[in-house]
């Protein structure tokens, strides 16, 4: 009786840390997702008010180590797919854009 009660214990620590990692593993993916979506919007809107273009989000980089805090966000002109751009956002600073090219 007394190894079943230690098999239990186990039994419910392993499950208890698998759930555990699957949740962060879950907030951290959708935080990122979040993160991506609202550097997108500002990045839509500085290309709207200061080059006075339509802007095509194609790819959101976050980098981590180096350049933490910096997210670059790349795209082109809707009226011209050969016209690319990007903008660097700083996340740190509440999604303040940093540089545009």
């Amino acid at each position: 009786m007394d190894n079943l009660k230690k098999k239990n214990i186990i039994i419910l620590i392993i499950v208890t840390i698998i759930a555990l990692t699957i949740g962060c593993t879950a907030k951290s993916i959708h935080d990122r997702n979040i993160t991506k979506e609202k550097a997108a919007e500002v990045a839509i809107q500085h290309m709207k008010k200061r080059e006075n273009i339509d802007f095509v989000v194609t790819e959101v980089e976050i980098y981590q180590l180096e350049l933490a805090g910096s997210i670059r966000v790349s795209g082109y002109d809707k009226n011209n797919k050969q016209k690319k751009h990007y903008v660097v956002i700083n996340k740190i600073q509440n999604y303040k854009v940093s540089y545009w090219g």
